[in-house]
């Protein structure tokens, strides 16, 4: 078994359970076969925009409260929320996060070839819509910078019980951009290597996606445990990167988790952070 988020700290046993204080779960040993998946996620709310309409909100950037539940306080519910705020507050996890909320975030644009992308009325069509847009990249004509000013437009603050208000607007921007702060590699260049790859005429385009909500994740849900986020979820996602230089396309699959949840600019999905990657 081994640890697959990003912040990593307690484990909690419940039955055959076993939960890590990362943002969301310590997962089952080994790369779960992602494939095309019907299963809904049962906190996944009934009503969400239509697939068609767009992730740039039309009035202008003002945030939008999360859909949110409070969830009954059972035995279960208790067990795991303690678990998950043990771990949150763990030395090293408060130092990172304390790092984190230092940051000056840009504002939320869509801008300078990045592209607003459409909204999803589920957690898995969603994250699908958001590694197609961040993996397919030219890097000569897509800043950097303006990435993360994206990031921030389509994030989804993390509501995970013990995650301090001041950090759970960050994850996403921190797990992509400044891996420095959780200590882990990012599967987007770094600054240096982004200005090469434009010089380069790099391209990246990604396809062949299947989605799998993460089965762990759905244990935790079918063991009565809730988020406060109805539309929280883990996905596995997988596929293939295709990276063309010139005329030459060479190509890889990846695989990668994305933790998604209400937006933070709008009243449907958004994403709460990526990790993970694996490629091949």
């Amino acid at each position: 078994m081994r640890h697959r988020r990003i912040l990593a700290g307690i484990g909690l046993v419940l039955g055959v359970l076993v939960i890590a204080g990362g943002v969301a779960a310590l997962f089952t040993g080994g790369r779960h076969a992602a494939a095309s998946n019907n299963v809904r996620n049962p906190t996944a709310p009934t009503t969400t925009p239509p697939t068609t309409a767009s992730s740039l909100p039309s009035g202008g950037w003002h945030a939008v409260a999360p859909a949110t539940t409070v969830p009954q306080d059972t035995p279960v519910q208790q067990q795991y929320d303690k678990g998950f705020e043990k771990g949150f507050a763990s030395p090293s996890n408060e130092v990172m996060m304390r790092q984190a909320e230092r940051l000056q975030l840009p504002a939320p644009a869509i801008e300078d070839g990045w592209h607003a992308l459409a909204a999803s009325n589920t957690p898995d069509g969603w994250a699908s819509e958001f590694v197609t847009g961040l993996l397919d990249i030219n890097f000569a004509h897509q800043s950097r910078s303006a990435l993360g000013a994206w990031l921030v437009a389509e994030e989804g603050p993390d509501l995970m019980p013990g995650i301090p208000k001041a950090f759970q607007d960050r994850t996403l921007y921190v797990s992509l951009l400044e891996p420095g702060i959780i200590g882990q590699p990012s599967l987007l260049p770094s600054a240096a290597q982004w200005s090469a790859d434009a010089s380069a005429g790099l391209r990246w385009s990604v396809g062949g996606l299947q989605v799998q909500l993460e089965p762990q994740w759905q244990s935790m849900i079918d063991a009565g445990w809730q988020p406060p986020d109805i539309r929280a979820a883990v996905e596995d996602v997988s596929g293939v990167l295709t990276i063309t230089k010139g005329k030459t396309p060479s190509s890889k699959r990846f695989s990668m988790v994305v933790q998604v949840g209400s937006a933070q600019w709008r009243d449907a999905y958004g994403t709460v952070l990526v990790s993970d990657w694996s490629e091949s």
